[in-house]
This record gives C-alpha cells, structure tokens and sequence, in this order.
C-alpha cells in the first residue's frame, strides 16, 4: 500500500490524538514558527511540544520562548481566542517545554536530562532546523544542513514511542535538473555515490573544500544550500534501512506568505520579506526578452506547515525508502514571474508610499547585470559612500555587499523552471481532514495572493498601517510593460529594459 492511502481522514486525526507530544527544532524560523502555531490553534490534543532553541548573548531560553516565539504576530489570532493573557499562558503556553541546544553540536548539544526527558515522552520529531543562507561557505552549509539532520536522528533513536520523524529538504535538491519534470523520489547524485561524496567532504581541508565548492560545486548546483540539502536526502535514503526509523521527507518550494492562516499574508523576518524584494530584483538580472514568461514556484508558508504535519501520519520505519513529498504549484497552476513582477509595481504603486521605502522607483525593469550595477551606483552611490563613513559602517557595508550580490545569486531561479510532481502529496491531501487539508489541488488566485502577499510585507515587515479594501489595478503596469517591450525590441534588440 502507498504510504499516502495509510490514514483517511479519520486515521489522520486518531494519529495526533495517540501522538502528543512533540519535538520540533528550527521553532524561531519562519517555517518552524508557522508549524508551531498550527499545531497550537488546531490541535489542541497536543499536550507537549519541546523546542530545541540556542542561546546566544544575554537572552534566556524564556527570553527567547517570550519574545522570539510567542512575541511574533503570528500568535495574535490563537491569542484572540482567550480572554486574557494569564488564559492563553495557562492553556497554550504551559505546553512548551524549551530546551537549550545547537544542531552544530553532537545530540543537538542536549543536556542528559534534557535529552532523557525527550526520549521518554517525544512521539514525533520535526526537523525544521537549517541555515537557508545561499552564500554560506560549503563547509558551514555542510554542518547546518547535512550533518545537522544527523544530530537530529540520532537522538530520535533514542525516542521508545517514536511514529514520524518528518525532515524539511527543499524541492530544489534536484536544481542540476532544469526544465525537467521531477518526481517525488531521490534521483542518481550527478557526482557519484554519496557516501563516498561525504567521506571525502569529511577529510578535506578548508582550502581543498573551498576549492571543491568553486570548481565542483557551483558549477552543478546554484547554491551550497542545494548542494548540502540534496547530499543529506541521498545519505537518508542509503542509511533509511540501518537507521530503523520512520522518516518521510518533506519538500517545500520557494516558501512564501501565508494564503490563509492564520491571517492572509502574514509573513515574516528578512528572509521571508525578501522573497518578494528578491523575487522583484530577479527580474533585472534576466538577459533575454520574453523571460517574464518564465514559471516560477511559490508555495504559501500554511500550505507547507499542514503538509510537513499530515505527512507525519504516514511515516513507517518498515517502508524500503523514506516517502517524498513535494509542495509546490509548478505543476498544478504555477506563476510567472512577470505576473509576479507587476502585481509588486501594481500594489505599491497603488498605495500610499511607506515611511520606510528607499526609493520612490518601483518600476520592474530587467537588465544585465553590468547595467544593473551601474543603475544601482548611480541611484544609491552618493547616499552608500556617505552612510559608510559612520561608526556602523562595516554592518552597513555587508548589507550593501549582499544587495549588490542578489541579482548573481538568484540568477539561476530566474532564468530556469523546474515543474516538480505533486502526485504523493495530492493523494495524501485528499484524504486529510479539515484541519489539514491544504486546498492544493483548488489551486491559487495569483493576483489575489499577491495583494495579500504585499499587504503582507507592508504590515508585518514594514510594520505599518495598511488598507485591505483597496482594489489593485493591475491593467496599468501591464500595459506599460507591453509598450516598454515593444519599444526595447525596436531600438536595443540585444539589451533588456522594460517597465
């Protein structure tokens, strides 16, 4: 039997109702954050949820529990249901159970008793913890998101009542594969067989692996993130049998606000805001006319968060490989990255202009990349130059330095596709109940979500007060970009520059 057809609807909540208690790294990322908080509001029969969290500087574990967690809007909606803040403490809060650790650290750098206490009472474990930076070097993609998982299943082995122990990977371990199809399975490593890939990892010296990172590497994979997450599914499907445990695998896309729940657009922290910034400086980087058209794929952060739970419920140790799951739209109704381009200049161009925007110029223009460089000297240079010469200068001049690196980074996402097979988590969502159906197969109102989506970033990053009742018009910017294309192919055939 597929592991999707295991539970129906009511196995699927018989599942959360034996299995309560529950471990859950990478809680203060804006994945984890979303899991957590639809755990809490929709099911309440969860007794238990540890939390692996590290400690840096001054903050607490409670700090970080207050402030960190339960200090993000994201739990204002589950709060509104209580009366009063000593209410939701006594109900909601009471059941995190915070204990101190780090994913680089053998056992998570558990303490024994935290570490017993885990073991005793955790029935599911979701690995949510990784570093999503692109322009890590290879060797600390490697310890946050290879051998990071590792730490993880070593002490869920410990676990006496462990039924799932669910690993957030990304539908782009498979990048090296463009234009394909991809399936819910782990394809041949273009570099050979893996254990032999890592041990060799393993005995490099920094300079040979940084070596290998530019000469190997990045002429394969767009990123060390790929790279690193990719080598981690195939050492999981070599070692499932041996390993003994239920692991399913759980592939989330381009990971973007929230369509539904809790609110429609809530979005959070730089990385999850600059999915919009970056999905729109993408387009200046795309070097050939007609790149608009290009798909892209964008999955809302509650979508994945009810996948990564109800994929839990099919996890068994007695399978010949750990199940994938992919969630994502390129292959049910996906967006391009021209609609996607316009509905930003369309919903900000519409508004009243934010305190805290750099610049009064939202056009969505594409460029190559030296003439972007320049554009962004001429634009920004004077206002850099000066701003650096403060005390805070070095801090200022990294940010400039990754700003200017966006457009080089993300190239790759924008002049690619990729379409990856929904199959498994179709079948899987169609037998899910209401608290964890997705609505995948209904497919996304694009032009809808992305109002949703800025209004989002407006709100909740650029935390100011936004109007929800404002209609978009979005046949203006349309109409622009059709005239300025027009225009671009008559006077520079071979350059791109369009609104």
């Amino acid at each position: 039997m597929s592991p999707q057809y295991k539970y129906g609807p009511t196995k699927a909540k018989e599942f959360y109702n034996d299995n309560t208690v529950i471990f859950l790294t990478g809680s203060t990322g804006f994945v984890g954050k979303t899991i957590l908080e639809k755990l809490l509001r929709s099911l309440p029969q969860i007794t238990k949820v540890y939390l692996l969290i590290r400690i840096s500087g001054a903050k607490t574990l409670q700090d970080r529990v207050e402030h960190d967690i339960f200090g993000s809007r994201i739990f204002d909606t589950l709060k509104a249901q209580y009366t009063s803040a000593e209410e939701f403490h006594q109900t909601i809060v009471k059941k995190i159970v915070p204990v101190q650790g780090d994913i680089t650290i053998d056992f998570l750098g558990l303490s024994e008793q935290d570490r017993a206490m885990i073991c005793e009472d955790v029935n599911v474990v979701i690995n949510s913890a990784a570093s999503v930076s692109f322009d890590d070097p290879l060797n600390n993609a490697l310890e946050m998101n290879t051998k990071g998982p590792f730490r993880t299943f070593d002490v869920a082995k410990g676990a006496k009542k462990l039924s799932a122990c669910v690993h957030i990977s990304t539908c782009y371990v498979n990048a090296p594969m463009i234009d394909a199809h991809i399936d819910e399975t782990v394809y041949p490593h273009p570099f050979g067989e893996p254990e032999a890939i890592y041990e060799m990892l393993q005995k490099m010296s920094y300079e040979e692996i940084r070596n290998y990172e530019r000469t190997q590497v990045l002429k394969m994979y767009p990123n060390t993130y790929t790279f690193s997450k990719a080598l981690t599914e195939h050492l999981i499907q070599k070692r499932y049998k041996s390993m003994g445990l239920p692991i399913v695998i759980v592939r989330p896309s381009i990971v973007t606000a929230a369509v539904q729940e809790p609110v429609p657009g809530w979005v959070e922290g730089v990385a999850a805001a600059n999915k919009a910034v970056v999905s729109c400086a993408l387009s200046q980087v795309q070097e050939w006319i007609g790149q608009e058209h290009k798909h892209t794929d964008l999955i809302p952060v509650d979508v994945v968060s009810k996948v990564i739970l109800l994929s839990a419920t099919t996890a068994d140790c007695n399978y010949t490989q750990a199940p994938i799951y992919h969630v994502g739209t390129s292959c049910i109704n996906p967006i391009t990255w021209g609609v996607f381009g316009l509905s930003l200049v369309a919903y900000w161009s519409a508004v009243e202009k934010p305190r805290r925007r750099v610049s009064d110029d939202i056009r969505f223009e594409m460029y190559p990349l030296a003439e972007f460089k320049r554009r962004f000297d001429n634009r920004f240079g004077e206002q850099i130059r000066t701003l650096a010469q403060h005390k805070d200068g070095k801090k200022l001049k990294v940010r400039i330095s990754k700003a200017m690196a966006v457009p080089m980074t993300f190239k790759t996402f924008a002049l690619n596709e990729w379409f990856f097979d929904v199959t498994n988590t179709l079948q899987l969502d169609d037998a899910a109940p209401s608290e964890l159906k997705s609505g995948l197969r209904r497919g996304m109102d694009w032009h809808r979500y992305m109002e949703d989506y800025n209004a989002g970033v407006h709100e909740f990053i650029l935390k100011e007060k936004v109007d929800r009742s404002m209609v978009i018009d979005y046949s203006t910017p349309r109409r622009l970009t059709e005239d300025r294309t027009r225009a671009a192919k008559a006077a520079e055939p071979d350059v791109v520059a369009r609104l």
